[in-house]
């Protein structure tokens, strides 16, 4: 606990200065620095402390785990309730803390939010803790859009492509339902969804009746 109240009271400094008779080593990117807000801050903790212990993945499956809840708006109203007092706070997280068997630097840092009294920083901590993860184990997020949902087999497929495509070392795919793809998908990644791959029926809709319009414009007129 004392480890990562250290590293939340790091938020926002430099490691600058830091070289190889530093705390960090080298080949470890200083991700404390990288806290630009008090969400952002919390969770480049939680990522430094889970990175210097060899748990980065146990608890990115933690705050995974912890989204569900943050989503649901009874947690989220309880949660958040100026009125309820730390205590009945802390028992609820303890519950669900072992119900999910999260580990204990993840359960460290959601009783330090409630005792700080930040428990609406809660969801924007589980997207930049996943932004953090992902840079950290150079994660490739794919986002597969599709008229139904993709089985499995078809989506790992998919995934090795993407991986082949981007070079990084693993890809992390989300479906998304869209009826107006009508069939096949459509895949962006990359920075800011700025790569694309589209097997839609959709998309070669539209590439053949821009290519009729581009005849029309092309044909000599009479």
């Amino acid at each position: 606990m004392n480890a990562l109240k250290a590293k939340v009271q790091e938020q926002g400094r430099s490691c600058e200065g830091e070289g190889e008779a530093g705390s960090r080593s080298r080949s470890r990117p200083c991700v404390v620095s990288m806290a630009k807000s008090a969400a952002s801050g919390y969770a480049a903790a939680l990522a430094d402390v889970g990175q210097a212990n060899g748990i980065l993945d146990s608890v990115a499956k933690d705050v995974e785990n912890f989204s569900g809840y943050v989503q649901d708006e009874q947690f989220w109203s309880f949660i958040t309730n100026p009125v309820a007092r730390v205590e009945e706070k802390k028992a609820i997280l303890k519950e669900v803390s072992r119900e999910a068997k999260f580990q204990p630097a993840t359960v460290n840092l959601l009783n330090l939010i409630v005792e700080k009294k930040r428990t609406i920083i809660l969801r924007q901590l589980v997207k930049e803790f996943d932004v953090l993860y992902n840079e950290l184990t150079d994660t490739q997020v794919a986002v597969v859009t599709s008229a139904v949902e993709i089985q499995p087999p078809q989506l790992s497929l998919i995934g090795k492509k993407v991986q082949n495509m981007s070079g990084s070392k693993s890809v992390k795919l989300k479906n998304v339902i869209d009826p107006s793809i009508i069939a096949g998908f459509v895949v962006r990644f990359g920075k800011d969804g700025s790569r694309l791959i589209d097997m839609s029926v959709k998309g070669q809709l539209d590439k053949i009746a821009s290519q009729i319009n581009l005849a029309d414009k092309l044909e000599p007129a009479v």
